[in-house]
């Protein structure tokens, strides 16, 4: 079982991670996987995933002044893109050149206060993220499913919100440029 107010559960949490470990979360959208945002936590989530190298992840957080840090060489427009829509369904990325190392293509701050409180419990506050799922196949809907499918990974079964909002709008930045890329919840105006 799981508490993520438990000290002593946070501790394994946080080890479990570090050492290159997954977990599952609900979002306001879907079940996501997550691992640390570097490169042990990233080829952990392809390999679980089954997930080909040039689809990239993306870093979620519980603010904004927690995830600026893995924005460095976004356009300003990114920052003001963030400041209005999120916490929200809103994916801000940015061309990646290299998806053989680590291969983060955005970043994204949920509306979804379960997630939230899962990030303020873990060292550096920030995820690398996928959806709960086999790449190709459909996204699993609970945590039995995840746990049938992903034995080795914590399950955070901390749905207490509603689950199953519209996917979020995907917005790819180049330079000035913004090319949205998938019309989800956001209406950017």
């Amino acid at each position: 079982m799981f508490d993520i107010t438990d000290k002593y559960f946070i501790e394994k949490l946080n080890k479990h991670l570090k050492n290159g470990g997954v977990i599952a979360f609900p979002t306001d959208t879907v079940w996501g996987l997550g691992a640390m945002p570097n490169q042990t936590g990233a080829d952990a989530l392809f390999e679980i995933k089954q997930r080909p190298h040039e689809k990239h992840l993306i870093i979620m957080s519980d603010c904004l002044e927690h995830i600026q840090k893995y924005m460095s060489g976004y356009p300003d427009i990114a920052f003001d893109l963030a400041k209005k829509y999120w916490p929200g369904a809103l994916t801000i990325g940015v061309p990646v050149q290299d998806t053989q190392t680590m291969s983060f293509g955005a970043v994204r701050v949920p509306n979804y206060k379960p997630f939230q409180d899962l990030c303020r419990v873990i060292d550096g506050h920030c995820l690398a993220t996928s959806s709960a799922n086999i790449s190709g196949q459909p996204v699993l809907t609970n945590p039995d499913a995840i746990r049938a499918q992903f034995p080795d990974i914590i399950v955070i079964d901390n749905a207490y919100d509603k689950m199953g909002g519209k996917p979020s709008t995907v917005v790819i930045l180049d330079g000035d440029k913004m090319n949205i890329v998938r019309q989800g919840a956001v209406v950017i105006e």
